[in-house]
């Protein structure tokens, strides 16, 4: 009966050291991803923009010549570099009404930048910070 209840528990062990493996694995590249996504982001934005790479993602996202999309990735971007210098022209997108995406960038994506640059907590920005910026 003890060799059955040592040969389950060593299954057991294996069987959640591989689900271990796999969540790491994934996070990692969760956190990959996401680091290529904020590079792209600010190549883009500095491609039109002058300045360091918040700066330019700042001007991006204010400018109402550029198409919604790359708007809206630039807010996200500067979600996730969480820089306090966003705080304000965050703010000024901000319009008190529902998403419509058609006409102006997502509401959501805002306020979610927002908690970010005032210090919320970002699982994933130590993995790709420094290679970012």
């Amino acid at each position: 009966m003890a060799v059955k209840a040592g040969k389950k528990g060593r299954r057991v062990a294996a069987g959640l050291a591989a689900v271990v493996g796999v969540v790491f694995l994934a996070y990692g590249g969760i956190c990959l991803a996401i680091g290529a996504g904020i590079d792209d982001a600010v190549t883009k934005a500095k491609l039109t923009f002058p300045g360091d790479p918040e700066e330019a993602l700042i001007a991006m996202a204010t400018s109402e010549d550029v198409v919604l999309k790359d708007r809206n990735r630039a807010i996200w971007a500067l979600g996730q570099l969480g820089d306090a210098r966003a705080l304000a022209p965050l703010e000024s997108l901000l319009t008190g009404k529902p998403c419509d995406h058609s006409a102006a960038v997502c509401q959501r994506e805002v306020k979610k930048a927002l908690r970010l640059c005032h210090g919320g907590v970002n699982i994933t920005r130590w993995a790709w910070r420094k290679s970012v910026v």
